[in-house]
């Protein structure tokens, strides 16, 4: 039995001020891991035939005009390598990560009333990658060569999608709250799905349900 443990990246793993990593000039000083995510990601590591992945959407990339020219897909994924090589530094190991740049129109009206413009290249409907859609675990899935039966999963996030993603691929979603968390009510929500649901004091108590757990599936 394989352990998988999926993670959000902005406001789970790294500090999150709406910084649109990339976006700017300075955005390696941008990257600051929230408390309790290197040693968390060290137990994870511990755990036998386990996998850790980050999981991200990142809709700046659809953004168009100002600071968001900068962020291109070439530059969301330099941003993701970045963040993996600082969390080996901290001997954080991340199998590997997955990040979806398209948006659907309810985020296209959203970004319009507050005078963005959008990518017409980077708008999808119905996109598989975009949470709570299954896509990147299903890709993480087949690169891995196994099967979701043969899994226990989890999904780490802040918010109310990244814990419907991970029931939605039959797995236990956890939340970890950010002030985005509470800002959009997200913890609410989670309160009122049913299913393998765990809400974590940090991302460190999650990695301790995590971890725990995994003794059983031995």
């Amino acid at each position: 039995m394989y352990t998988l443990v999926f993670s959000d990246r902005d406001g789970t793993i790294n500090l999150d001020k709406n910084f649109y990593l990339g976006s700017s000039s300075n955005w390696r000083e941008q990257v600051s891991f929230l408390d309790g995510v290197v040693d968390g990601i060290k137990l994870i590591n511990q755990i036998p035939n386990s996998r850790f992945f980050i999981l991200t959407n990142q809709s700046g990339v659809a953004l168009e005009g100002g600071n968001f020219d900068n962020l291109t897909f070439e530059r969301m994924h330099e941003v993701n390598r970045y963040i993996l090589d600082k969390l080996r530094d901290e001997e954080a190991l991340v199998d590997h990560y997955y990040a979806c740049p398209f948006v659907d129109s309810n985020y296209v009206k959203k970004a319009l009333e507050k005078g963005r413009r959008v990518d017409q290249k980077y708008i999808r409907e119905n996109c598989l990658d975009l949470k709570p859609n299954i896509g990147m675990i299903e890709k993480a899935l087949t690169d891995l060569n196994v099967k979701k039966e043969d899994c226990k999963i989890y999904m780490i996030g802040d918010r109310f999608s990244d814990v419907q993603m991970g029931l939605n691929i039959g797995g236990t979603g956890i939340l970890v709250e950010s002030y985005k968390t509470r800002e959009l009510g997200d913890r609410q929500k989670v309160e009122q799905l049913k299913g393998d649901i765990f809400i974590a004091k940090d991302f460190l108590d999650a990695a301790k349900y995590i971890y725990n757990n995994s003794k059983n599936n031995i």
